[in-house]
């Protein structure tokens, strides 16, 4: 009775520190996770967080500012959207809606819009 006492103990500890330690470790090595640590730094009102999460020549390009409207703006409940911007040659540019297929790790496209030319420029 004990040992199942005991077991029953290192397995409720183990989950628990589990649980305790999962948000230290998310790192930012996909969309996904990158896109929640930023979330949670706005929610965390996190500016070194957020900006931390920016490429060397873009940091700074949100100040603290535009960082405190987005706290604003943001909810508890959050979805998260993949899209794919593919450009051609000639201009022209393809946003792809993607999404995870049902029961597997493939990804497959959901809609694809042409950007028209007004705005392109978002996305440069």
């Amino acid at each position: 009775m004990r040992t199942n006492f005991n077991l029953l103990l290192l397995v409720i500890f183990s989950f628990g520190i589990t649980l305790g330690c999962s948000n230290e470790t998310v790192k930012p090595n996909s969309p996904e996770n990158t896109t929640w640590l930023m979330k949670s730094a706005i929610d965390n009102d996190d500016y070194e967080s957020f900006n931390s999460l920016f490429s060397d020549g873009r940091k700074g390009s949100i100040t603290e500012s535009d960082f405190k409207e987005l706290k604003d703006i943001t909810t508890a409940r959050a979805g998260y959207t993949r899209y794919e911007l593919v450009t051609f040659d000639n201009g022209e540019m393809l946003l792809v809606r993607l999404t995870a297929a049902d029961g597997n790790n493939e990804i497959e496209i959901e809609d694809v819009i042409v950007v028209p030319e007004d705005m392109k420029e978002l996305f440069n």
